[in-house]
């Protein structure tokens, strides 16, 4: 595997081989991911980063293909298939998608062992019988958020391992849902996929309707503008859209031929 030097990336062991544990025991399993931490600045909370993560999948045998990280165009951390053979594993090659989130762990930063006194069985600023457990001054943090100023993902057009879609031809997701509908269905419908309700939630105001994203009508229900959708016009009405060819070998502007994906953080 492949540590940024100048990032000063460490393994991060937490997530190989240890067990864990959930309420519902046969969600209790064993953690065998790989990662790596870097170390943030204060200039990480007072000004916009770039992360750019590289994926190119393994081909339909799962053979070859990588993975890496990168800050502000430095090198945070890199897994290359052969790093991988040796567990059977491979560099996945089916559809994803990106989640962007703000996660706090019970663990990361909190006092271990458990401070006497106190039984860290739960945690919850402002209950006194839940903040023993807590660091010194995390409440004082909440609430936490980070602001995203864009997220742009590329990929080669010629390349058949950069497919489109969560349901390709090579990975026919849609085929096993159909299959195994009971998996996917919430009690109450008789079908997993449901089409997306564009527009048609009740409302009083136009701020019931994502703001600038839709309007309220005459009739209290929203009405979407477009690139919009949602019963309250709330996401995206994005498409898939035609894959421009690309000439003289340049793809991503002579940056890789793998999948890139481009954000810039704001952490507060």
């Amino acid at each position: 595997m492949e540590y940024g030097e100048v990032t000063n990336t460490t393994l991060n062991n937490f997530f190989y081989g240890v067990t864990l544990v959930h309420e519902i025991e046969e969600y209790t399993y064993q953690s065998d991911a790989l990662s790596a931490n870097m170390h943030i600045s204060s200039s990480h909370f007072d000004y916009f980063h770039t992360y750019r993560l590289e994926w190119e999948p393994s081909d339909l045998d799962g053979n070859g293909g990588y993975i890496r990280w990168y800050a502000d165009d430095l090198l945070v951390y890199g897994i290359e298939s052969n790093v991988l053979n040796f567990t059977g594993s491979m560099i996945p090659n089916e559809p994803m998608y990106i989640l962007l989130n703000t996660a706090i762990s019970d663990q990361w930063g909190f006092p271990i062992p458990c401070p006497d006194g106190c039984s860290c069985e739960c945690y919850e600023c402002g209950n006194p019988d839940c903040t023993c457990g807590l660091p010194n001054g995390f409440c004082q943090n909440l609430p936490a958020f980070f602001e995203i100023d864009y997220v742009r993902v590329y990929q080669a057009a010629d390349d058949p391992k950069h497919e489109l879609g969560c349901s390709t031809e090579s990975r026919p997701t849609a085929t096993f849902i159909e299959g195994h509908k009971e998996r996917y269905t919430i009690d109450g419908q008789k079908e997993p996929l449901l089409p997306v309700q564009d527009g048609g939630g009740s409302c009083i105001q136009h701020s019931d309707c994502g703001g600038e994203r839709g309007y309220c009508s005459d009739m209290n229900t929203c009405k979407c503008k477009d690139n919009f959708t949602g019963p309250q016009c709330l996401a995206h009405s994005g498409t898939y859209g035609e894959p421009t060819s690309t000439t003289n070998n340049s793809r991503f502007s002579g940056e890789t031929t793998s999948f890139i994906i481009r954000l810039t953080l704001l952490f507060v």
